[in-house]
């Protein structure tokens, strides 16, 4: 019998958030616009790549690429690829809904703060 001792970290952090802007939404925003250029720097790279291997084939993909229709399987492929995207653009919206849901505020960060610095 084995022991799983390995310590399991969630994917986000919990809690409050310090913030940047005065409005949070700002934040928010500059998070999905950083988030969204990490997807696209992503995608060029990929693409650059792809466009490399089948030129060194003496493939022409740009002829395929337009009329391509993509059968049911692939489309639900996409949307679930879709989907996990758009959870990353937008994780911050959900983090903070889930927060304050928890009762993890601003005002509870700064209590936090107060009984953690007092001697």
């Amino acid at each position: 019998m084995t022991t799983d001792n390995t310590a399991h970290v969630g994917k986000t952090a919990r809690g409050y958030r310090p913030k940047i802007f005065k409005d949070p939404i700002d934040d928010h925003l500059l998070s999905m616009m950083l988030s969204l250029v990490n997807e696209v720097w992503v995608m060029r790279e990929r693409l650059d790549t792809i466009e490399a291997i089948a030129g060194r084939k003496g493939l022409v993909l740009e002829e395929e690429i337009e009329p391509f229709e993509p059968d049911s399987e692939r489309d639900e492929k996409r949307e679930a690829m879709r989907q996990e995207f758009l959870d990353r653009i937008f994780y911050l919206l959900w983090e903070e809904v889930e927060d304050t849901e928890r009762g993890d505020t601003a005002a509870a960060y700064e209590s936090f703060l107060r009984r953690v610095a007092a001697p």
